[in-house]
């Protein structure tokens, strides 16, 4: 859950609270009201009996009051009373109003918070020969009373909940730096360490948007620092491997190649007189040209060659050859673009790299018995356009988050950070493995790698 609904739910808790307590005052006031009413008629009409009892004294007679108690309980029925004459020889007590299913239009549970104290609704004027109950009935003064306090409680709840989305808005707009903020976050997560959060003129959030702006500023020149760092790493990794491959051809070949032509020109010289010496004159030719194809396979490894001479399609089609040959077990597809921009030399050595790293990590981790390496130009739009690799096996694939050690996918983030790119992992467990590396194909071109 969210800070703005998190917020918005606290501040509705509070003004359902404040309602509630308005409310039930409200209600008292209206109960204090209605109770008010009924007594004012109840005191005139106790008034009015009393005096006409004090001026009669002992001369009426009951048949007198019960045609009194009548004529005023039809003339006084605006005023919500009811009269009853007892004489002195009544047992029942004084009658209490009766309770009314319904209070008119009001519904049963308002009628039942205002209606008061029965008890506090019955009058008795005594006279000589018994008495008279005047007891108020409250329905039609409830239903006066709902009728004026439902525009009043409506009103209450419009406002409440007028509040509750203002509030709800309101936050929304408050909180809009915050979320810009988790975006901005976000993004550095993912390595985009470019996008700066503005300030909004409030202090405290413009405070931590600058640390932020100050701490994304760092990281990319950190991160910069650190290509740069990668690249030249890289860039003399590649030169001690030519280095290496120069020195395998130039010494170990010469020196493989001097001890082969030895081995023949023996064997040529005891092939008749010594044929057992001359035989293993022959093997030393034979071990001499299996190292010799031994040290080429290091050399083209070490620094392919058909990689500066035919380009990038060219030596992964030899290195996929390759693999094919010596891995019996995993056959390994290939699909390229038949023309492809000419990339400049770090872009074909990158890409190189990761794909020579990705098969090896297929032969010792995946478990696969298919591979497939695909190379692609993609236009997303008319003036940009990325170059795609994707190395896929159906091998066992691991967890998202625990891939294991020694996959060599460090190295490959590194290549892939130093050309302008990013690499991408779809795998699940035992559901194989797909590597994407994606490109700008402008930072790829040798027209670029020139100019730069």
């Amino acid at each position: 859950m969210d800070l703005r609904v998190r917020l918005t739910l606290l501040l509705s808790l509070i003004f359902g609270a404040t309602l509630a307590v308005g409310i039930a005052y409200l209600l008292a006031d209206v109960r204090q009201a209605v109770l008010d009413e009924l007594n004012a008629s109840s005191d005139l009409a106790t008034t009015l009996l009393q005096g006409m009892v004090a001026a009669t004294d002992s001369a009426v007679s009951e048949r007198q009051l019960n045609a009194l108690a009548a004529r005023l309980t039809r003339d006084a029925a605006i005023r919500h009373l009811r009269f009853e004459v007892h004489d002195e020889n009544a047992t029942a007590p004084p009658s209490a109003p009766r309770r009314a299913t319904s209070a008119g239009s009001a519904p049963a549970w308002f009628a039942d918070l205002v209606r008061p104290d029965p008890a506090e609704l019955v009058h008795v004027v005594p006279y000589a020969h018994g008495r008279i109950v005047i007891a108020a009935e409250p329905d039609d003064e409830i239903g006066e009373a709902w009728r004026e306090t439902r525009t009043t409680m409506a009103v209450l709840f419009v406002m409440c909940a007028g509040a509750i989305v203002l509030v709800f808005v309101f936050l929304g707009r408050a909180l809009q730096p915050l979320s810009g903020l988790s975006h901005a976050l976000q993004g550095i997560e993912r390595g985009h360490y470019t996008t700066r959060v503005p300030a909004i003129g409030l202090a405290d959030i413009d405070a931590i948007t600058a640390r932020y702006n100050h701490m994304a500023a760092a990281l990319a020149d950190s991160h910069a620092e650190n290509v740069l760092l990668a690249q030249r790493s890289l860039d003399i990794q590649e030169q001690e491997r030519r280095h290496l491959a120069h020195e395998l051809h130039d010494e170990m070949g010469q020196s493989i190649t001097a001890i082969k032509a030895l081995a023949v020109s023996i064997r040529e010289r005891l092939e008749a007189a010594e044929p057992a010496l001359a035989e293993r004159a022959a093997t030393i030719t034979d071990v001499s040209s299996d190292i010799y194809a031994r040290v080429r396979r290091m050399m083209a490894r070490l620094h392919p060659v058909v990689l500066d001479e035919l380009g990038l399609v060219a030596a992964l089609e030899s290195m996929v050859d390759e693999w094919n040959g010596h891995h019996a077990e995993c056959f390994c597809r290939f699909s390229a673009p038949r023309t492809l921009p000419a990339l400049h030399g770090a872009a074909r050595i990158g890409l190189y790299r990761i794909v020579q790293e990705a098969l090896t990590n297929i032969a010792r981790h995946a478990g696969a018995s298919e591979a497939e390496i695909e190379l692609r130009v993609i236009h997303e739009s008319d003036a940009a356009a990325s170059l795609e690799l994707s190395v896929a096996d159906n091998g066992r694939g691991f967890t998202p988050g625990q891939q294991r050690r020694g996959l060599g996918l460090v190295g490959m983030k590194e290549r892939a950070a130093t050309l302008g790119g990013q690499i991408e992992l779809d795998t699940a467990e035992g559901a194989g493995l797909r590597l994407r590396v994606r490109v700008p194909l402008a930072m790829l071109l040798e027209t670029e790698k020139e100019l730069g």
